[in-house]
C-alpha cells in the first residue's frame, strides 16, 4: 500500500496490485486495512472502462458490503474503449450497482488518465468527501 499525504487535509492510500498481479495475503492485507480504519471516509474502486466488472471487481465489492464500507465506481481508461465498448460497460456497471449494492454511491465517474477527462469531477468529489469542498446552501 502506498500512502499519499495531501497537504495538512488528509491521506489518500493507493493499493496497487489488486488483481491478477496481488500478492497472495492482499486479500488478508486489505480486509485488516478496511476494517481497523475508523476515519476511511471513502473507498474508490477502480474499474477497467475497457473490459468492465471483472472477478476482482465483485470480490472487493462483497468486502466493502460486507464491512459497510462507503464507496464509489470509477471507470478508468474511458480513452481506450471504443464508444459502444464503453456505453456497455457503464450501463452494465450502473446496473450492477443499483441491483447489487447497498454502500456504493450511485454515481459512476468515469475517468482518463491520459486525456485527463473526468478528473476534475473526481477531485472536486474527494475534495467533497474529505471536507475540504463544502457544498453551498442555496436557501
Amino acid at each position: 500500500m502506498n500512502f499519499f499525504k495531501v497537504g495538512k487535509k488528509f491521506t489518500l492510500v493507493d493499493m496497487p496490485g489488486y488483481g491478477y498481479r496481488a500478492p497472495q495475503d492482499f486479500v488478508e492485507m486489505v480486509e485488516a486495512y478496511l476494517q481497523e480504519r475508523h476515519n476511511l471516509k471513502r473507498t474508490f474502486l477502480l474499474v477497467d472502462g475497457v473490459v468492465g466488472l471483472q472477478k476482482t471487481d465483485h470480490i472487493a465489492v462483497d468486502m466493502l458490503e460486507e464491512f459497510g464500507i462507503p464507496y464509489v465506481m470509477v471507470l478508468t481508461k474511458i480513452d481506450r474503449a471504443s464508444r459502444g465498448v464503453l456505453l456497455k460497460n457503464v450501463l452494465e456497471t450502473q446496473e450492477f450497482v443499483k441491483e447489487k449494492t447497498q454502500g456504493c454511491f450511485p454515481q459512476l465517474f468515469l475517468v482518463s488518465s491520459l486525456e485527463f477527462s473526468g478528473v476534475h469531477l473526481l477531485r472536486c468529489f474527494v475534495a467533497h468527501v474529505t471536507g475540504n469542498l463544502p457544498t453551498v446552501d442555496a436557501s
